[in-house]
């Protein structure tokens, strides 16, 4: 508890929602009866899913709806938010093909889930999807082993936000996203989305990416690709 409030207390969290970043809401998203095949999802699961379609900046859920719905992401990008009362805006946490939404709620959905990017997602009604797990243990047991790995990446950013420094969280940050040991990144998320997520300013961030292309640790194409030039720096920084 004494980390999650030193988190609260980050340099992010000082900063009112910039008025540009909204999101609107369409009057539905595009729904096809089609049930996208899923490898690696169990039977039941597959049956009970609708898969539904959403645009860049549509909003899928507003934190306080009825958590009436389990996702989970096909293809796509998406963020968790939450707002305080003042405005100031925290990401949770940003979701990619696989990673589940909805599922340890209570009556209402206590963060927003929206489109970063063109997303498919499958829609699981929550009373059918829960009735599923308890009597489908191949169902139940694929699914605890997602709930392990979301847990653990949000005791990561736990860490991040209460113990690094700027330069140590953009780096694990980075990290995150080599995978399989490809040094070609792209972020589909904007600036203000990583300082949101990291309980930093955009001048921060901005800040320390310049930085690191300086010292040739990175390369850019563009605002959204990046290259890792030095792995070994930025895991050294990142372990600090």
């Amino acid at each position: 508890m004494a980390t999650a409030q030193a988190a609260l207390q980050t340099e992010g969290f000082q900063r009112a929602l910039p008025a540009n970043l909204t999101t609107r809401r369409y009057p539905a998203a595009r729904s096809t009866d089609a049930v996208v095949a899923l490898p690696g999802i169990a039977g039941p699961l597959q049956q009970l899913g609708q898969t539904m379609h959403y645009m860049r900046s549509e909003v899928v859920e507003d934190a306080g709806d009825p958590a009436d719905y389990v996702y989970k992401v096909v293809s796509g990008t998406l963020r968790a938010v939450r707002l305080l009362a003042d405005g100031r805006r925290h990401i949770a946490k940003f979701l990619t093909a696989g990673d589940y939404f909805g599922i340890a709620e209570g009556d209402d959905y206590t963060s927003g889930l929206e489109a970063i990017t063109d997303c498919t997602l499958m829609r699981y009604p929550r009373n059918k999807f829960q009735t599923t797990l308890e009597s489908d243990a191949a169902a139940g047991r694929q699914l605890f082993g997602q709930i392990c790995r979301q847990l653990e990446a949000s005791n990561h950013l736990l860490l991040l936000l209460g113990r690094k420094t700027a330069a140590e969280r953009l780096a694990s940050f980075l990290l995150s996203f080599c995978q399989h040991g490809n040094s070609e990144i792209c972020l589909p998320m904007c600036r203000s989305d990583i300082a949101d997520h990291l309980g930093l300013t955009i001048e921060t961030v901005s800040r320390v990416i310049t930085k690191f292309k300086q010292q040739r640790w990175i390369s850019m194409q563009d605002a959204s690709h990046i290259r890792i030039t030095a792995p070994d720096k930025l895991e050294a920084l990142a372990a600090n």
